[in-house]
């Protein structure tokens, strides 16, 4: 659960603001469906499902970037993995509705959601198998 600068030809390669997340996940897509975020450079947050993006992931596996530990935000010149993702996006809430209201409360601690994240995983890996949906390749 990290961040790191990108630099170079990966700066460039997210130029627009993107969270890639497992569409298969019940949490993880009624997050996105119901969160509301702005960028300070104006462009819109594009959200990708890891499901449809194998290339992505694999790419981003390579790098360091495995998508079963946690979603992952590229903004600004930055990539946030896992808890340091979630911190990330509440700073980029609306905060309209209760939902975000909530969801900006709860992941505007980085100690709070360093505890909280391994849970959130659990619970994905735990929903994934009651599915029946498939790990992403390693």
């Amino acid at each position: 659960m990290t961040s790191c600068k990108l630099s170079g030809e990966d700066a460039v390669a997210f130029d627009a603001p993107l969270l890639l997340y497992d569409g298969e996940c019940p949490f993880c897509s009624f997050y996105v469906a119901k969160s509301e975020f702005e960028t300070r450079i104006g462009k819109p947050l594009r959200l990708v499902d890891g499901r449809q993006a194998p290339d992505l992931v694999e790419r981003m596996r390579r790098d360091g970037y495995d998508l079963e530990q946690g979603m992952i935000l590229a903004v600004e010149g930055r990539l946030y993995h896992g808890a340091a993702a979630m911190t990330a996006l509440a700073t980029m809430s609306t905060g309209a509705g209760r939902f975000n209201r909530v969801m900006r409360r709860v992941a505007s601690s980085r100690a709070r959601v360093r505890r909280l994240y391994p849970w959130l995983r659990r619970l994905r890996r735990a929903a994934l198998l009651a599915k029946g949906a498939p790990r992403f390749r390693r």
